[in-house]
């Protein structure tokens, strides 16, 4: 089984949910003394040299490693877990591999050397992982239909199929009758591998299976095979306008689901930032009974498309600032839409939504003499002009903010079921028309200024 960053960081799991008392094991109090820190940093490199799938990289962190210690950069390092930080950011800024992390956790270590089956006790914390997750849906954090019948869902997690399938599964289901859909994966650091390729499968053009890569782990000489599955239970998400959003935190295997995507989805677009080129995916051994490392451990040994990204990130295909990539996104899905909409009754509608986010996030600036120039009574409607900005209100009742789509085209604020036109004669506003999303249309007249 092949893991992303998240998903093997089991070391991390247990350090923040198991064992949270970390810093109190048993020797902890004992100065580390320089003899053992060779030891544990002897051991690393040869672990570092076997196991790391680039010989390069891996010697250049080794002579690195060796180099600072005959200089006696960990000398003053007495305390373990701080010795185990230190040597963490060493081997990052080295390898230029932010996936090494060193945690001082001789209880944990100890359960890895007992275990008989490494796959039972990881089976077991991913279990508990569980317990936690669920209360954060497993990932899944907010699905919702925009402005166009646009599908949006914020994805933080990728987790294991066998806790989160069902949730996966009414997500996806969620967005059966959409005419776009937008995956948010601004603040997804990755995950399992397998939920990836299940979600992915839903975007599949090919309802044949289509390997991605296959994985050789340099720890146990295990082969994976990342692939999409032929059958998902619901309708395939194909056919419609998808789009990626990613970030500078976008990670691991959310990096995977962007880049994959484009390969299996001819109208997949990625917007946002180049996400974090966290690519590597890692095991989690023990050193020096000690402590737990986890570092990169599988070589590709096959490979269908270029989705290289370590270090280098996946880059969108519309570069805009992170917190302006959902709008950028649904305005760019909506005017694709009013291009391709072949019944006018569909234009209408998607152009109908396209005014209504332009309206809130590309504003028409006006001139304050012409929002001056609307401001009156209107029967059971008032239009008011206050601090440089239009309000409008029907019977007394709360005032609404108006925003202008085109010079005498409003959108009311939380109302998008009607919107705001005004009429002239001779050059004078006398007629404020409520245009309503069945194509109706209700006029009254202005009674005064």
């Amino acid at each position: 089984m092949m893991r992303t960053h998240k998903q093997n960081n089991v070391a991390q799991i247990v350090l923040t949910a198991l064992f949270i008392c970390g810093f109190l094991f048993a020797g902890q109090n004992e100065a580390l003394t320089e003899l053992r820190q060779k030891e544990i940093i002897d051991e690393l490199c040869r672990k570092i040299e076997n196991i790391y799938p680039f010989p390069e990289i891996a010697k250049q962190t080794v002579s690195g490693l060796q180099e600072y210690f005959k200089q006696g950069k960990y000398r003053n390092y007495t305390d373990r877990s701080e010795f185990a930080s230190n040597l963490t950011v060493d081997l990052e800024q080295l390898s230029d591999d932010t996936h090494f992390y060193l945690a001082y956790n001789p209880e944990f270590a100890a359960e890895l050397t007992a275990a008989e089956d490494e796959e039972v006790l990881l089976d077991s914390l991913t279990a508990h992982e569980a317990d936690i997750e669920k209360w954060n849906n497993y990932g899944f954090k907010e699905l919702k239909i925009l402005g166009g019948a646009i599908g949006y869902m914020d994805l933080r997690l990728f987790f294991a199929p066998y806790y989160a399938g069902d949730v996966a599964v009414a997500a996806m289901n969620f967005f059966t009758n959409c005419n776009a859909i937008i995956i948010d994966l601004r603040y997804n650091g990755g995950g399992w591998d397998y939920m990836v390729n299940f979600l992915l499968s839903y975007f599949a053009e090919s309802h044949d299976e289509v390997i991605f890569n296959v994985g050789q782990n340099t720890i146990d000489s295990m082969y994976y095979a990342g692939k999409t599955v032929s059958y998902v239970p619901g309708k395939r998400l194909t056919g419609i306008p998808v789009y990626v959003l990613i970030s500078s935190g976008t990670a691991s295997g959310a990096e995977a689901f962007a880049s994959k995507i484009k390969y299996i989805n001819s109208k997949a677009v990625l917007v946002g930032e180049t996400s974090a080129g966290a690519e590597n995916p890692i095991g989690t051994i023990v050193i020096g009974d000690e402590y737990i490392l986890d570092i990169p451990s599988w070589r590709t040994v096959y490979q269908k498309y270029a989705t290289d990204w370590e270090g280098a990130g996946v880059a969108p295909d519309i570069e805009v600032a992170s917190e302006d990539a959902l709008a950028a996104a649904h305005i760019h899905a909506l005017r694709r839409l009013v291009e391709t909409a072949v019944e006018k009754k569909a234009k209408d509608k998607y152009e109908w939504a396209l005014d209504g986010v332009l309206a809130m996030h590309e504003p028409v600036s006006l001139p304050e003499d012409v929002l001056q120039s609307y401001a009156g009574n209107y029967g059971t409607r008032d239009v008011y002009f206050e601090d440089g900005v239009l309000y409008y209100q029907y019977k007394k009742r709360t005032k609404r903010i108006m925003l202008p789509v085109r010079e005498d085209y409003f959108v009311i604020e939380n109302y998008d079921f009607f919107r705001v036109r005004f009429a002239k004669e001779k050059g004078r506003v006398t007629v404020l028309e409520e245009i309503f999303t069945d194509g109706s249309v209700s006029r009254s007249t202005r009674t005064s200024e």
